[in-house]
């Protein structure tokens, strides 16, 4: 009843705001009537732009939430040990597998997707989206360009004209700040809810920015060149002087401007920890603009609304980098970093309360004596709970093997468990251990400490730590899996790997077959997962159900390249990604799960077999994990 007599409140309104449009006499005041509809239409639509982004949130959680179901049933039903009960889960309907194959994996245009498009080393515009997150950037475009032009009189007189759409897109500018702000955060709750990566939210996030930059600067030049047009010039001039108002308003337009201009990815390729503190800088003084600037209209309840999100964010990562990294007694978070063949560094945090990290997420770390308060996100390679007396301890003890009962632990030089003092009856001790490869700025400076260490030592330092973050997706209801990393993006994997073979042991996952493909330049990379790598090749039942496969791409005709045995083979060059795909495909158990964490060739290249095989019919799930934002 109240939307009818709403509905009916607005036809009067607007049958009046049309009476005085279609007035010959009428000048550029508007009437009471006009004002009150213009502004009932300004809130309606900014209003409804919000509840459709809340009424699409809510139809992808249902969706998930019915994949959840059928994951658990599908894990419920493998977990009788017998392999064909998992065959109805192994092929796709024709209209799902379409689905998947033209929308859901697709990239928007051929192939390319994480491949950055690049004009040259330093000008890196980055990768493309998918076909549905593309379906959902174009939804908000057109949205806020509708709202933007819609019931605008544009047959009026200009200075008309000018105020309608200068209200107009001030107010959506104002709206927009907060799902820009939701999809900003870490901290955002729909990261788990919708399953939908970080990565996502961080496109969403800087498309919607654009359009509430160019709203913001449509606005500002609506108001000026009515004002022009009116009073001239030396009118603008005397309203930025005299006017706090205006001159905030300018303030915040600016700072939209230069937020916009800072953003492109080849600035922040450039100097991450630069653009991270200038971006936050221009936000807080674009916030406190428009807070001004807004302070009599009734617009202010959405920049409220964007700001108390974006402070209870920042407060709530500031209490738990402190919860997560100190604890009573001056106990604090200690980091072991030790250098590593191939500019990486290989870091073990010893944690003052244990706390867990599933397989695929991250954590935020910061070294204050090397990077002040900046935190950065890598991915958690290994995990270890224990007791011990000390933080003395020996990255890189090695184990001569007499005994070579194992090929594959001695072709590799694996070594045994990391020598630690143990003492069984001492307080619990967790461990979170990274791969960390040396790039610029804060990486750099870290890598050149630790290699100066006296005889390859690790360093011990004092550390932050935030998180766990990301969600993460779980492999066991799928019957088989690939996993896919070049590089460092093996760090992503491994917990994946020891988990699937624990649960394949204990008979708790549906896994029967996995693959594990890395790819990395030259064999000194394998040092870096070597202790982890150790524990996994010696896990009961191991040898039943992983496969390992290691590429070396700039491995030379001289160098001897040797496979330790079946289920553990190293190769020259690069994967054929869908030879291995459809191998797999073909003798597959149930659903194959592909997850893939490495640069953007590589995951391109997995995305393409995928659809390939999505194609033939055969029913997969692929995970694509961001290698850098």
């Amino acid at each position: 009843m109240k939307t009818i007599l709403a509905f009916s409140g607005m036809l009067a309104v607007a049958s009046a705001a049309g009476s005085y449009g279609s007035n010959p006499s009428g000048t550029a005041e508007q009437n009471h009537a006009t004002e009150i509809y213009l502004a009932w239409l300004n809130k309606s639509l900014a209003e409804n732009y919000l509840y459709a982004l809340i009424a699409l949130t809510a139809v992808v959680f249902l969706y998930h939430s019915s994949t959840r179901v059928n994951n658990h049933v599908r894990h419920l039903s493998s977990l009788n040990g017998n392999p064909g009960s998992q065959k109805y889960f192994s092929t796709l309907s024709p209209t799902m597998a379409w689905m998947k194959d033209h929308i859901l994996l697709a990239p928007l245009l051929h192939h390319r997707r994480a491949a950055p498009i690049k004009f040259s080393e330093k000008v890196n515009l980055g990768g493309l989206p998918t076909r549905f997150q593309a379906i959902f950037i174009g939804f908000v475009i057109i949205y806020n360009v509708f709202a933007c032009v819609w019931n605008v009189p544009w047959s009026d007189p200009e200075l008309e004209v000018l105020p309608i759409l200068r209200n107009r897109t001030g107010t959506l500018a104002t709206v927009n700040l907060i799902p820009i702000i939701i999809m900003s955060t870490i901290k955002n709750p729909l990261i788990n809810a919708l399953e939908i990566s970080y990565d996502s939210f961080n496109l969403m996030h800087r498309w919607i920015g654009r359009l509430s930059i160019l709203q913001g600067v449509a606005h500002t030049l609506c108001w000026m060149i009515g004002k022009v047009k009116s009073k001239g010039w030396p009118a603008v001039g005397a309203s930025f002087t005299h006017s706090s108002f205006i001159y905030m308003g300018l303030i915040a337009t600016i700072g939209f401007v230069l937020i916009g201009a800072q953003a492109p990815k080849m600035f922040r390729a450039l100097a991450y920890e630069f653009f991270l503190h200038l971006h936050i800088a221009l936000v807080a003084v674009t916030f406190a603009g428009l807070w001004i600037h807004l302070k009599e209209f009734p617009q202010l309840k959405y920049l409220m609304a964007a700001i108390i999100i974006w402070a209870a964010t920042r407060l709530w990562r500031i209490t738990t980098t402190i919860y997560r990294s100190c604890a009573g007694g001056g106990r604090g978070c200690k980091a072991i970093i030790e250098a590593l063949p191939g500019d990486a560094m290989r870091i073990e945090f010893v944690l003052p309360r244990p706390w867990k990290a599933q397989s695929g997420q991250t954590l935020y770390f910061g070294i204050p004596s090397v990077g002040w308060w900046t935190m950065h996100p890598f991915s958690v390679a290994w995990s270890e709970t224990y007791s011990h007396g000390g933080l003395s301890r020996n990255l890189s003890t090695k184990t001569t093997f007499t005994n070579h009962a194992d090929p594959e632990k001695h072709t590799l030089n694996l070594p045994s468990s990391r020598a630690r003092d143990m003492d069984l009856e001492g307080p619990k001790h967790q461990s979170f251990s990274l791969v960390v490869k040396k790039y610029d700025g804060f990486t750099r400076k870290l890598y050149e400490q630790a290699s100066r260490q006296p005889q390859g030592l690790p360093m011990t330092v004092s550390a932050l730590v935030e998180g766990p973050y990301g969600h993460a997706k779980s492999f066991n209801s799928y019957g088989t899996v690939l996993l896919f990393a070049s590089g460092v993006g093996i760090t992503h994997q491994m917990p994946y790997v020891r988990d699937l073979c624990q649960g394949y042991a204990d008979g708790t996952v549906a896994t029967k077959r996995m693959t594990l493909v890395w790819v990395v330049p030259d064999t000194e990379c394998l040092e870096w997962v070597r202790p982890w790598m150790h524990e996994i090749l010696g896990m009961d039942k191991r040898r039943e159900v992983l496969r390992v496969l290691l590429y070396i791409s700039r491995a030379t005709l001289r160098q001897e390249i040797k496979s330790p045995s079946e289920t553990v083979k190293m190769s020259r060059g690069r994967p054929d990604v869908r030879s291995i795909m459809m191998d797999s495909a073909r003798e597959r158990i149930g659903c194959l799960g592909i997850s893939v964490c490495a640069g953007g060739g590589l995951a391109d290249e997995v995305r393409r077999a995928s659809r390939f095989a999505v194609g033939q019919g055969v029913n997969l799930d692929l995970v694509e994990e961001g290698f850098g934002w």
